[in-house]
């Protein structure tokens, strides 16, 4: 077994991105995945009836309520909305503790009051509760290397939240209770960013069509796609599981500061000279800024970049933390934590590179069978580790492990 390392540089050899979009299928229909990715994603909206009881094990009005008798929450992460304007204001009593710290409580008589009255309870980042809700947004932004949060929406009779607006991110909208019309306007600025450049987009006139959903009702809308909902009597519920992914600017960005590296690019520009001297001072600058590695090479560059920056739910391993001499039972399972996996040959024959958020690992041939079954999602008991990896010493597979364990990479759990 050989140790991991840090991240380095490798050629273009062959890559293999396992997992491929379990989650995504799930959500759009494991027989409509291909169609989706290909004529779907960022393009036009996609509903769908999810499988029965799938809505429900997201989350519901128990949950709900468990979260805000549990959970101290405020603004902005718990908040009203009523016809697009902020509806909350008096529902939270200020108050400070003794070491001075405001605290938000939430007045259940004034909460009910504003939402008799047609305000929209927000409540974001739900997933952050735990359960299938999480592994859902996880799947998500592992699978395309994006960012994912659900946040949940609450309201009472014929009230709308926000106006006719669009959303800077898909968004997969999952009904949980009661029913609701979603009036549908369409794109009038293709794939728009908050910070943007140019005219805003124009607010359509008419909406093109009008849909309703009922409990286990999943629609998708690409970003920048306008759109507004309407209650249509009595509770409703709905989850909206936004998917943040990254794009050209941002690659550009990244590009910029990959580019520092070149003396001309930290240099001064000659602003105080004419224009023929800006120019070639310029044109020198942007040649070497552009003049990068092969294309194939920059983007798999960017993708561990986006990989290694996105925030990680913490996935702890306890009573285990690591230690030097830690004993693992046989059936002690082992899973690869949450984040997106590749698997590419190394220039040593005797090893391979695996890819886990961003940084590279460079691990014994051995061991890619066991390895490629954890970055597809399975947990692999120790003793199989050893059996799928040839008879190795048990105190060096489980150094191995411990090692990949303190790395975050591993999780391990009791049997």
């Amino acid at each position: 077994m050989t140790a991991p390392t840090a991240p380095t540089a490798t050629g273009p050899t062959a890559s293999t991105r396992l997992r491929d979009f379990p989650t995504l299928a799930t959500l759009v229909g494991a027989d409509a995945l291909t169609g989706f990715m290909a004529e779907t994603l960022g393009q036009r909206p996609y509903r769908r009836r999810l499988p029965d009881g799938m809505a429900g094990e997201l989350f519901g009005w128990a949950q709900l309520n468990d979260v805000l008798a549990q959970h101290r929450l405020g603004p902005p992460r718990l908040k009203l909305e009523k016809s697009g304007g902020d509806a909350g204001k008096s529902v939270f009593r200020e108050r400070r503790t003794n070491r001075n710290h405001v605290i938000h409580d939430v007045d259940l008589s004034r909460l009910y009051e504003r939402l008799r009255e047609g305000a929209t309870l927000i409540l974001d980042a739900v997933n952050e509760f735990g359960g299938p809700l999480q592994q859902l947004c996880e799947g998500l932004a592992s699978e395309f290397s994006a960012s994912s949060q659900a946040n949940l929406y609450a309201c009472w009779g014929q009230s709308q939240g926000f106006d006719v607006h669009w959303d800077d991110h898909d968004v997969f909208v999952v009904h949980l209770d009661g029913t609701k019309r979603w009036m549908l306007y369409g794109v009038t600025r293709p794939a728009p960013l908050r910070r943007d450049v140019g005219e805003d987009p124009v607010r359509p006139g008419e909406p093109l069509e009008e849909i309703v959903l009922e409990a286990g009702d999943m629609l998708y809308l690409p970003r920048g796609y306008w759109h507004a909902a309407v209650g249509m009597g009595g509770p409703t519920l709905h989850l909206t599981v936004g998917l943040t992914r990254k794009n050209g600017h941002d690659l550009l960005a990244w590009l910029a500061d990959q580019a520092l590296a070149a003396d001309i690019v930290r240099h001064d520009l000659p602003l105080e000279g004419d224009d023929e001297t800006l120019g070639r001072h310029v044109a020198a600058l942007l040649s070497a800024a552009l003049d990068t590695t092969d294309p194939i090479d920059l983007g798999r560059g960017f993708r561990r970049h986006a990989e290694a920056r996105r925030n990680h739910r913490p996935q702890p391993s306890f009573p285990l933390i690591g230690e030097a001499s830690q004993p693992y039972d046989s059936s002690t399972l082992i899973r690869l934590s949450s984040g997106a996996a590749h698997l590419k040959p190394a220039d040593d024959p005797g090893a391979f590179i695996l890819s886990h958020r961003g940084v590279e690992y460079t691990l014994a041939a051995p061991l890619r069978a066991s390895v490629t079954a954890m970055a597809r999602g399975e947990a692999i008991a120790f003793g199989d580790l050893l059996s799928l990896s040839d008879p190795a010493p048990t105190d060096e597979a489980a150094a191995f492990v411990t090692e990949m364990l303190s790395r975050s990479v591993f999780v391990v759990a009791s049997p």
